[in-house]
């Protein structure tokens, strides 16, 4: 008998605050990344998104402009950001993913919040779906085209050499 693993989404602004929770204040920058890679990884290992917000290429990394509104008025781009409690806990929105889901995401999390924001940038800037998603664009210029989700699974399940 086959097991069926039923996944979930989670809110993005609602897993931004988990984040900022669980693993203190940081940047609008870091924040945007740690989403990104959430993501990624999840496109990876599991086929399907975690969040439904599209990852513009702006020049510092992959943006989710949903969060970026919600948060503009609350960070400049290197400054820190905190949790603000509005009412809904993230925790228990958090402990309604599949089992297999929050592994993964504490995974990512645990791993790649010890990175600064300009170390994410920096190795984000080196990876395929950002770097297509600005194809033709210059280094410093304004973009806002989507990272492709299907890119970005395929890259990543190439990265991190996941099979399924």
């Amino acid at each position: 008998m086959e097991i069926i693993n039923i996944l979930y989404k989670i809110n993005s602004i609602i897993l931004s605050n988990y984040i900022l929770k669980n693993y203190g204040s940081m940047s609008h920058l870091k924040l945007q990344k740690l989403l990104f890679y959430c993501d990624a990884y999840h496109l990876a290992y599991f086929d399907e998104e975690l969040i439904e917000d599209r990852f513009e290429a702006w020049v510092h990394g992959p943006v989710s402009r949903i969060v970026y509104g919600e948060l503009k008025d609350k960070s400049i781009l290197y400054s820190d950001l905190s949790y603000i409690d509005n009412g809904i806990d993230p925790c228990e929105e958090f402990s309604k993913l599949a089992s297999t889901q929050k592994e993964l995401l504490i995974d990512v999390l645990n791993e790649l919040s010890a990175w600064t924001g300009l170390e994410l940038e920096t190795v984000v800037h080196k990876e395929y779906p950002w770097i297509e998603a600005r194809r033709g664009y210059a280094l410093g210029d304004k973009c806002s085209v989507n990272i492709s989700k299907e890119i970005t699974k395929l890259f990543y399940k190439k990265e991190l050499n996941v099979r399924n």
